[in-house]
């Protein structure tokens, strides 16, 4: 559903939302930080309060807007620039940048390092990150 400021309901926003460990930090729509903050919390398994949300934008009445996670098309629509989609998105939006919470890239380094072990692949097409022994 679209909110929109004509229709005297809720205007949507692009927010930046954390959290302490920084594993699963994203943009969410939302028409409040609160509203933000709580989906965060309860789609990432984190506890109420864990998540602080950052308003980025207001976005544009002219474009249609969801709440929750946006998908890189939306992001576009919005003036973001994917400076990296592969192994994390980054992101420069409204004269910043913003980099996607690590969690996710190192879950798929390390399957990919389990199956290059059993066969050579690489199924997530991750680089072999060098650790020294």
């Amino acid at each position: 559903m679209r909110y929109s400021t004509n229709s005297g309901l809720k205007c949507m926003k692009l927010y930046w939302v954390t959290t302490e460990d920084h594993d699963e930090d994203w943009f969410i729509v939302a028409s409040s930080a609160e509203e933000a903050a709580e989906y965060h919390e309860k789609a990432e398994g984190y506890d109420p309060g864990d998540a602080m949300a950052e308003k980025v934008l207001d976005i544009p009445d002219n474009i249609p807007a969801e709440a929750g996670w946006p998908s890189n098309d939306f992001l576009r629509s919005i003036g973001a620039v994917f400076l990296s989609e592969e192994p994390t998105r980054v992101v420069e939006i409204a004269g910043r940048t913003f980099c996607e919470g690590l969690l996710a890239s190192v879950i798929d380094e390390v399957v990919d390092d389990e199956f290059e072990k059993r066969d050579g692949r690489r199924p997530n097409n991750t680089k072999k990150t060098f650790y020294p022994s």
